[in-house]
């Protein structure tokens, strides 16, 4: 879970932040700072992903080592005219949907020509 609850549950004591994985016993998980969680029914190993665009040409976007250029984060520079925006494409401390939001807000007064972006030069 990771939204603008999280705080509110880890003060409440509902959800409580926990070390890494030292070792798995038959039921249970030991952490580096040797706590115990016994009775365990399921770990679910949330290690991340890694994104592709196979649809978008190289030449206009290239994702390298999981990463990709964008004009603040959301344009493409070597696409011009900007015909394209990624949409939330970033890892904020906090909820992702309002910056999407505004993304979305600007990506459309671009695409509407009310808003420019900057030369490359």
């Amino acid at each position: 879970m990771v939204n603008d609850d999280m705080p509110n549950r880890i003060i409440t004591g509902a959800l409580i932040i926990k070390p890494n994985i030292k070792r798995f016993t038959k039921t249970g998980v030991v952490f580096d700072d040797d706590t115990v969680e016994k009775d365990i029914g399921a770990v679910v190993f949330a290690t991340g992903y890694r994104f592709d665009f196979p649809f978008i040409d190289e030449s206009v976007m290239k994702v390298e080592n999981n990463q990709v250029s964008l004009y603040k984060y959301v344009f493409p520079p070597k696409l011009n005219p900007p015909t394209l925006s990624i949409i939330g494409l970033v890892q904020p401390f906090g909820a992702i949907m309002p910056i999407s939001e505004i993304q979305c807000r600007w990506a459309t007064r671009v695409f509407k020509d009310t808003a420019k972006l900057p030369s490359q030069e």
